[in-house]
């Protein structure tokens, strides 16, 4: 059964949750305010680049998706050491509408992004990816998230993914900050 927007709007606990659900089955993500500790950008860090806003798509094709390291490596670097967990715990409500994050639960509407970070892209078992993303040659480090998170269709040509993406880099950060610690 579909439920429209409306009525499960009606049948959420509370409006931030429900429109973090919505959010991830298509619609334009909410604002989530951010904390003084996420106001100001961090220099450097693999993220450093990022903008908010409207910008040329990246392609997944000829992008640098960075060194690949260990989560416990990338959490180390200042940029995330410094995200706001509780905000990025928050926003990954909306990843949570289809994706299980945990060892060996199951796929829901997309795969289970445990062990995601140094992964490469439509490799894991069960799940059945788009042949975009299959032959993107992209691995999966915080850097190539940052890029896929601001417009996933823009990024791989013919992804599954219908979610539209999140515009702000500081929402794109603590969300990838607190999926570096609930994916390992």
């Amino acid at each position: 059964m579909v439920i429209g927007a409306t009525a499960l709007f009606r049948r959420c606990a509370t409006p931030t949750l429900c429109a973090l659900l919505v959010a991830g089955c298509g619609a334009p993500p909410p604002a989530v305010p951010a904390s003084p500790a996420t106001a100001e950008a961090q220099p450097g860090g693999p993220l450093a680049e990022r903008t908010d806003g409207p910008q040329a798509p990246i392609r997944a094709a000829a992008f640098d998706v960075g060194e690949i390291k260990t989560a416990a490596e990338y959490l180390r670097e200042p940029e995330f050491a410094a995200a706001d967990m509780k905000r990025g715990q928050l926003l990954s409500l909306a990843c949570a509408a289809c994706h299980s994050f945990g060892a060996g639960e199951k796929t829901i509407v997309g795969p289970n992004l445990h062990g995601v970070f140094g992964r490469p892209a439509g490799v894991l078992e069960g799940f059945d990816y788009s042949p975009g993303l299959k032959s993107s040659g992209l691995v999966w480090t915080p850097r190539a998230l940052d890029a896929w998170l601001v417009d996933p269709a823009s990024f791989v040509a013919g992804t599954k993914m219908t979610f539209t993406g999140y515009r702000s880099a500081d929402d794109r950060r603590d969300l990838i900050a607190y999926l570096l610690q609930a994916t390992q």
